[in-house]
Formats: C-alpha cells, sequence, structure tokens
C-alpha cells in the first residue's frame, strides 16, 4: 500500500524523507558514526556519488528535455539502462547518507529505494506499453532496467531539448547537493553553539 502511494507521489514522498532527515540534524545532534579518515573517506565518497547523481541526472535531461511525453527516449543514458533517472536517485539518496557521515542513513535510503521504487516502475512501465506499444516492449528485451550496459551506448549527432525544461531539470537534480550543503551548514551552527541541540 505504501509503495503504490510512492509511485503514484515519488517527488512529494522523496523530499519529505529529505526535509525528516533534515529537520532531524536541525533539531538535534546526529551521532557520530565515523570517526577520523573513515569519516573523511565517506565523506568524499558522498561528495563524489551527490555530484555524479547531479550531472548523471543533467545528462539525461538532454535526452529527454522538451520531449518526455512526445516520443520515447531511447539513446544516450537511456541506450545502457531503462530508468536512469531513478539509478540517478540511488546514487543521489546514497550519496547523501554518506556525505554527512552517516552510513546507516545511506544503507536506510538504499534499502528504502529498493522497497519503494520497483512499484514506480512497474507503474511507468505500463504507461510507456500502452503509450508506444511494441516499440517499447522491444526496447524493454534489448535493454536493461537497474544496471546499465554500457556495450549498448548510442547516441545522435544532435539532440533537440527545450531550454524550460532543462532549466527546470537542473533545479530539480540539484537539491541533492543543496540538501548536503544544508545540513553541513544546520551542524556547523550547532558546533558553533548558534543553533541549539534539543536532543
Amino acid at each position: 500500500m505504501i509503495a503504490g502511494h510512492f509511485a503514484s507521489h515519488r517527488i512529494a514522498w522523496s523530499r519529505a524523507i529529505v526535509a525528516g532527515a533534515l529537520l532531524f540534524v536541525l533539531l538535534g545532534s546526529p551521532p557520530k558514526v565515523l570517526l577520523g579518515w573513515p569519516a573523511e573517506l565517506s565523506e568524499l565518497l558522498g561528495y563524489a556519488l551527490l555530484v555524479a547523481a547531479t550531472l548523471w541526472r543533467i545528462w539525461c535531461l538532454v535526452f529527454i528535455g522538451g520531449t518526455k511525453d512526445g516520443e520515447l527516449a531511447t539513446s544516450g543514458p537511456y541506450s545502457v539502462v531503462r530508468n536512469p533517472l531513478y539509478a540517478g536517485n540511488f546514487l543521489g539518496a546514497t550519496g547523501f547518507g554518506f556525505a554527512v557521515e552517516q552510513p546507516y542513513l545511506a544503507l536506510a535510503l538504499a534499502l528504502l529505494f529498493f522497497a519503494l521504487y520497483p512499484r514506480v516502475v512497474a507503474k511507468e512501465e505500463a504507461r510507456l506499453t500502452e503509450k508506444f506499444g511494441e516499440h517499447y516492449r522491444s526496447y524493454c528485451t534489448r535493454v536493461p532496467r537497474w544496471v546499465p550496459d554500457w556495450s549498448l551506448y548510442k547516441e545522435p549527432e544532435i539532440v533537440f531539448a527545450s531550454p524550460r525544461h532543462i532549466r527546470r531539470g537542473i533545479l530539480d537534480a540539484m537539491w541533492f547537493l543543496w540538501a548536503f550543503a544544508l545540513w553541513e551548514f544546520i551542524e556547523t551552527m550547532h558546533d558553533t553553539g548558534l543553533l541549539p541541540t534539543f536532543f
């Protein structure tokens, strides 16, 4: 039931989960799970994943910006995996947990992804099958659902896209980095005593 509701309202759910994590760090002090070099390594790994997720999602938008519902995208990242935007979400969610030095949060977000997103994908694949028919079914037999197969990569010489859709997509992709920056800012405010800790 929860997975079904998430499938219909995934953007609101995703933002609510991040808002909940930020509220937790705003009011309290998350336990220091990692110290010293493991903490630094976690933050570096997480930040790398956040940047990769942001750039990956922007790259995806180049191929669907302005044409998402008009034609089936099968080139660029869509030629190697059927759900590249969701793969980017997975990188961003787990990267966020590592970037804020909370590996248990990274694990929890990864588990939430695996619990909720298969229903999202099933719903979207049913919609695309209804819209594109045999063309989409053929695409599904060639291209994997989750793990990219880079041997399939292809791209056109020119891509036409709507600047408005690209701009909105970039702002949407940046929320991973903004959430990390806000977490770091709040943590610094706690460390300097400018923001009280309630638990």
